[in-house]
């Protein structure tokens, strides 16, 4: 009989990117700061690590930026307040009260200055060695959203750019302190402005789709380019000495265009078109991720960010206006800053190693946990998807969606990712639950898919790749409501669904006919499983329940309650021995099914609700997700748990004997020392109290002068653990005596200045006060009432006379 399972270490992958605000970068490409609500996030790109968090103020962050050289981090949120973080002493050095929210901000390429665009149309500059506003910019009379720097500190060419949300330009020179020109060619929010690098050429950008250039030396316009997408961003990139122009926008492209003499702009490459869904992403900002190589990192509005390498461009073998098609830009990583809700996932790919999430996006996402902070992006879906199944091998995946679509996947080897292989369609409602075929001879050989049109399907999958299949083998009406889980036996011979009407029901695979139902749930169900070793299912329902049923009878068997809301997920683990259940309390339960108690264990790892569970290796890992996109990796760590403690018991039982050898051998200083570190309250007083009884040193208040320099050479935190035990004692009246003794050998062995430097002295102190007040009006009491017994006794002597 295999050992229970009891205890998991574990590891998250935590969103470090939520919110509407973009994201900034350093110029080495290395480190990353990012939103997280309220809170900011340092990350290092290179090794995939979160390497700082800096707590927020309470309000929503809605701008930050870091210098070029990554050593200052602007921080701006919701309650107008600017904080300047240093990044290499990890503190907060400035902070200041701004007119108004800011919105957007950017710094200098010489990490100089800040600049600030405010919702009251103010333009602030922030002198970041001095600390303090060195311009404050009015002039625009609306929120600003867009800012660029050009020349460097005190220069002649020294001038700063704004744009407004009512299509208004300025350009400032921050030397005279005043507006040399105002634009007013747009004619909705200006989001893009750039000088090349050269300073000749500028260039602004809206959500009107229109890019306008304009000459530096006289700010005369010079074209109109229509670009048919809302610009959120555009900037200049010099290659072999000319200029060219980029834009990204409501597109969710990157393009570089080519400027003309005769004002025109040919578009010469791109990154490649993402398939059009009913998620509308746009591309909000635009990062160079390498000073020495031509790396861009798209910042996406659904806080993904995408890796571009524009080397192709850069071939000198390569004519970029004379090639007769657009050049596609290849997307290198992808950084998913959160998931979104995970409404299902799976282990996958090559041996299991990968993750196959079902988030709030029609994409497929596949995740490494080597590579935490990255993903795979598979494109196929259209709507959001719903759930997701693979094969025991990891080759194949299939996703159900709320398009109504069925799509299986097969491993690429070559490409590392996921291609189609076929799409089902036929279901008139979204896709809910899914289930792959359990036996596999190279390939699975059929699909069952439940839909909120209250029908199941079985779906024969084709021997050879097809675009199609829009006819299934059979057509069942399943249940009264949606169909939330399907699971297949591990022999194919049934299949299990579980559905919001209530029921659960266990189905022939062949003939697509009910052969049992499962009835006894209050509420409906969210999940079912067959268990791989027994003839078992298990139900996890809305009733805060799961239950384990026969599938001999379909009789239930054992009820397992303990969460405190819905059980979203019900997993067998262990052979037939053991439960994993996770619940919309946070909560992961793991249950022991041969006894009737209470779990065996709780885990709390999650603030949201768990809708995600798989297990591998029947149990010895699992993997987590809940509706704030965390994601945590458990791994069994019973044995080393077991090992650890049975340690720990005979190291205790060692030093135990140790410590009786010294009371034995009356050695008070290091029975003390051992008895402080095994933190065992009542052998501590004993070995003090010991120690007076024996009273080896009579002009010493515990009986050992040796006793009392140990106490005065002890530790902080040692000290602390014995301040804690003078506390407890002090309140019982028959042990207090030697807790003032301990107390008064403190107070003469240490300096105050150092009593009070230590943390939590004064809680403790307080708490001792009000109990030796009252030992010491009782000994007062005592005191008197002798008094009283000596003149009744001098009295009855006068009697006696």
């Amino acid at each position: 009989m295999n050992t229970l399972r009891t205890t998991y270490g574990h590891e998250d992958i935590e969103p470090f990117y939520v919110g509407g605000t973009s994201a900034t970068i350093s110029r080495s490409g290395n480190f990353m700061a990012t939103a997280v609500e309220e809170d900011v996030t340092i990350t290092n790109l290179n090794s995939d690590e979160i390497i700082d968090k800096i707590e927020g103020d309470g309000e929503v962050i809605t701008s930050l930026v870091m210098t070029p050289d990554g050593t200052k981090l602007a921080i701006l949120s919701q309650s107008q307040q600017l904080r300047i973080y240093d990044t290499l002493s990890k503190q907060i050095i400035k902070s200041f009260k701004m007119s108004s929210p800011v919105y957007i901000s950017t710094a200098d390429s010489t990490s100089s200055l800040f600049a600030f665009g405010g919702s009251d149309g103010v333009v602030t500059v922030w002198d970041i060695d001095g600390g303090y506003v060195s311009h404050s910019l009015k002039g625009h009379g609306t929120t600003i959203c867009a800012l660029a720097f050009h020349g460097e500190l005190n220069s002649t060419e020294w001038k700063l750019a704004s744009g407004d949300t009512m299509g208004s330009v300025r350009i400032w020179d921050l030397g005279k302190r005043k507006c040399i020109k105002a634009i007013n060619e747009h004619s909705a929010a200006v989001r893009g402005l750039a000088f090349s690098s050269s300073g000749e050429q500028f260039a602004t950008g809206g959500r009107d789709q229109v890019v306008l250039t304009f000459s530096t030396k006289t700010w005369k316009h010079q074209s109109t380019h229509p670009v048919k997408e809302q610009i959120e961003n555009i900037g200049y990139l010099s290659i072999h000495g000319k200029d060219y122009l980029y834009t990204a926008g409501s597109t969710n492209t990157l393009r570089i265009w080519s400027p003309k003499q005769n004002g025109e702009m040919i578009l010469i490459a791109e990154t490649e078109k993402p398939l059009e869904t009913n998620e509308e992403l746009l591309i909000i900002d635009v990062l160079k991720l390498d000073q020495y190589s031509p790396k861009y990192l798209l910042v996406i509005s659904d806080q993904t960010l995408a890796e571009v390498d524009l080397e192709c461009l850069f071939d000198g073998d390569v004519d970029l206006e004379q090639q007769e098609s657009t050049t596609t830009l290849p997307i290198g990583r992808r950084f998913a800053g959160n998931h979104g809700t995970i409404a299902d996932m799976v282990y996958t790919g090559p041996e299991l190693l990968l993750v196959a999430l079902a988030t709030n996006s029609p994409s497929l996402r596949i995740v490494d946990p080597i590579n935490p902070l990255q993903f795979i992006l598979c494109e196929g879906h259209r709507d959001l998807l719903n759930v997701v199944d693979s094969t025991e091998d990891g080759q194949w995946l299939a996703t159900g969606s709320k398009d109504n679509d069925i799509i299986l996947w097969h491993w690429n080897g070559q490409e590392e990712t996921f291609t189609i292989y076929c799409t089902f369609t036929g279901h008139a409602g979204a896709v809910t639950a899914l289930g792959l075929s359990k036996v596999n001879n190279g390939r699975p050989d059929f699909i069952i898919s439940g839909s909120s049109d209250l029908t199941v399907k079985k779906w024969k999958i084709p021997k050879t790749e097809t675009e199609i299949i829009k006819v299934s083998e059979y057509t069942r009406r399943a249940h009264e409501k949606d169909i939330n889980a399907i699971d297949i036996s591990p022999n194919d011979e049934y299949f299990a669904t579980a559905s919001y009407d209530k029921t659960g029901k266990i189905w022939d695979v062949d003939t697509g006919e009910t052969i049992g139902i499962l009835k006894g749930h209050k509420r409906g169900l969210w999940d079912i499983n067959f268990c791989q070793y027994d003839k078992l299912v298990v139900t996890a329902s809305g009733d805060k329940s799961a239950k384990l049923w026969s599938l001999t009878d379909f009789s239930c068997k054992k009820t397992f309650e303990g969460h405190t809301n819905a059980v979203q997920r019900s997993k067998f683990i262990n052979g037939n021995q053991q439960l994993l259940t996770t619940g919309a309390d946070g909560l992961i339960k793991l249950w022991d099914l041969k006894v009737d108690d209470d779990a065996l264990k709780t885990f709390d790892n999650h603030q949201n609700r768990i809708w995600s569970l798989d297990v591998k290796k029947d149990g010895e890992t699992f993997v987590t997700g809940d509706a704030d996109g965390q994601i945590t990796f458990w791994e069994d760590n019973s044995e080393e748990e077991r090992a650890r403690l049975e340690q720990e018991s005979k190291l205790k039982i060692e030093k135990e004997q140790t410590l009786n050898n010294y009371v034995n051998n009356k050695d008070w200083s290091n029975a003390f020392l051992l008895a402080l570190t095994l933190n065992q309250s009542m052998k501590l007083y004993n070995v003090i109290k010991a120690s007076i009884g024996l009273n080896q040193d009579s002009n010493s208040i515990l009986g050992s002068i040796e006793l009392e320099n140990t106490i005065g050479k002890l530790s902080q935190d040692q000290l602390l653990l014995l301040l804690k035990k003078l506390r407890d004692w002090n309140v019982n009246f028959k042990l207090f005596e030697i807790s003032q003794k301990v107390l008064m050998v403190i107070l003469f062995k240490f300096e105050v200045e150092k009593l009070i430097s230590i943390p939590k002295f004064g809680t403790l102190i307080e708490a001792i006060i009000p109990y030796n007040e009252r030992h010491l009006n009782r000994i007062d009491d005592l005191i008197q009432q002798s008094y009283t017994l000596d003149y009744v006794l001098e009295e009855m002597n006068k009697l006696v006379v």
